[in-house]
């Protein structure tokens, strides 16, 4: 399947960078549209969405996401509510990520897991190549009309994921994850700050992300509740997460039962491990033959990705 480029150019103001995005605003209508009926309709967070924004989302931020709202046609508060998806509604959420040392540094490796109707997620992904950013370019595998990044590989530097989880802790009111992903792509020059940027400011949801970096053993996945971090690292050279919390003691008990994504967490976290352990694999075809394996992939998988940061390869792969 083809994958669109966009283009985003940093350098420009805030209400121009999304030009590349013109080809596409039927695309991104049609997904807000989507993440809009979702959330119950823009109404049901109309008292709320105002203040969010000018408290947690950056004046440069909110520019960008009224130039979007312009180009589709849409209101600023729905452009703004499709890119908090995540915080809101991250139980349709699964995803498995891993990565592994190899000769040519560290490889990176995910499966996103997102019920979508009419697998609207897997058609319309693209991918935004970024310039002008403070620590150098990077890319984020996206969808037209989304700002933030859940995936994300900044060459030469460091590449990172998030996996959806759900703890115990209330959300909290912090800056969306998604738009502290780019933050690191865009100011972190290397792995370590990425990682101390990634643990210790504060979000507004629970997530698990896996950053990686291009030098032997840069592996690191920090398990996020809204208040507290635990960081774990790569064991034998490699290194696996899927939708459990394994360091930080923040799980909510009976929050798996009846969420298929939530309950086949062990066992896809175990099969992948299993794989692992019959060879590392040390290239994008042998990390795809992990990620579709009966027992890794899902139903609601849309997308498959394989990164090296330290070469800048990137492999994305719709499903």
């Amino acid at each position: 399947m083809h994958v669109p480029r966009i283009e985003l150019d940093l350098s420009q103001p805030p209400g121009d960078r999304w030009t590349g995005l013109a080809p596409y605003v039927d695309e991104a209508r049609q997904l807000l549209a989507c993440y809009v009926r979702d959330l119950g309709g823009v109404e049901t967070f109309a008292p709320l969405i105002g203040f969010y924004a000018e408290a947690f989302i950056s004046r440069e931020h909110r520019e960008e996401i009224a130039s979007i709202a312009r180009m589709a046609g849409r209101a600023e508060p729905e452009v703004l509510l499709g890119n908090l998806y995540y915080e809101a509604f991250r139980q349709l959420m699964g995803c498995t990520a891993f990565a592994c040392d190899t000769p040519d540094g560290p490889i990176h490796a995910r499966n996103l897991d997102w019920w979508t109707e009419d697998r609207m997620l897997a058609r319309l992904t693209c991918v935004v190549r970024v310039e002008g950013g403070a620590a150098g370019p990077y890319q984020i595998v996206s969808w037209p009309g989304f700002i933030g990044a859940l995936s994300g590989l900044a060459p030469g530097r460091f590449s990172v994921t998030l996996n959806a989880v759900i703890s115990r802790e209330p959300s909290s009111l912090a800056p969306p994850v998604v738009l502290l992903i780019r933050q690191a792509l865009e100011s972190c020059g290397t792995f370590s700050e990425a990682v101390e940027l990634l643990e210790r400011s504060p979000i507004a949801a629970d997530c698990l992300l896996l950053v990686v970096g291009t030098t032997t053993g840069e592996m690191a996945v920090i398990e996020r509740t809204g208040t507290r971090a635990a960081v774990r690292g790569p064991e034998h050279g490699r290194i696996v997460v899927t939708n459990d919390y394994r360091r930080l003691d923040a799980a909510r008990g009976t929050v798996a039962s009846g969420n298929p994504l939530l309950e086949t967490a062990c066992g896809r976290f175990d099969r992948v491990l299993e794989l692992l352990g019959q060879g590392r694999p040390q290239d994008s075809a042998a990390c795809l033959r992990v990620l579709t394996d009966p027992a890794v992939q899902m139903s609601i998988t849309v997308q498959q990705m394989v990164m090296r940061p330290r070469t800048g390869e990137l492999v994305v792969q719709p499903t």
